[in-house]
């Protein structure tokens, strides 16, 4: 069962971290375009700014839930090395859940947020683009990220109790599509 969760959550994430790859190289295009239209006619892109800001918020955020379930975060790994399995599993356990907490928490008010700024009608400076737009990736992305770090945290559980992994190890070279 929990492989299979980590198998639809693998791809769900993998999917959302690429459209993230595509928002960035989209803000990349929009900014080089912009900056050479200023030195070539003084007349950059208009809007510019809004579109490079939704697409970098949309970068980051739908690449945060791939980044916790390929294990992509930054561990001491002096400290974390010494544990053993169980207690290697137990701060994998803590940092699934605080990572679950401030994700879950992030999602959570950022939708009261996102309510709030789509009642006003809040819309962006230059193109007038409905607040909601930029809420869309930064919610799908915690919301998804907070279910990751749920999981993660089910899985270090399940090998805190019993010394074995959950996920059953793969040969190399023949990593998870």
């Amino acid at each position: 069962m929990i492989e299979r969760f980590n198998r639809i959550l693998f791809a769900l994430s993998r999917w959302t971290a690429w459209v993230g790859m595509v928002f960035l190289l989209g803000a990349m295009a929009i900014t080089t375009t912009d900056v050479i239209l200023r030195k070539i006619n003084n007349a950059g892109i208009f809007g510019a700014v809004d579109m490079v800001q939704l697409m970098i918020m949309g970068a980051a955020f739908l690449a945060i839930p791939y980044g916790f379930l390929s294990r992509g975060h930054v561990a001491v790994s002096l400290v974390v090395d010494q544990f053993g399995r169980r207690g290697t599993a137990a701060a994998n356990l803590l940092a699934a859940l605080l990572g679950a907490g401030l994700m879950g928490a992030i999602a959570w008010f950022g939708l009261d947020q996102a309510i709030m700024q789509a009642g006003y009608g809040d819309v962006s400076l230059t193109l007038g683009l409905s607040k909601t737009y930029y809420w869309i990736p930064l919610l799908t992305g915690s919301a998804l990220s907070a279910l990751v770090c749920v999981h993660m945290a089910v899985e270090a559980a399940y090998t805190l109790i019993t010394g074995r992994s959950a996920l059953t190890p793969r040969p190399p070279g023949n990593a998870e599509t």
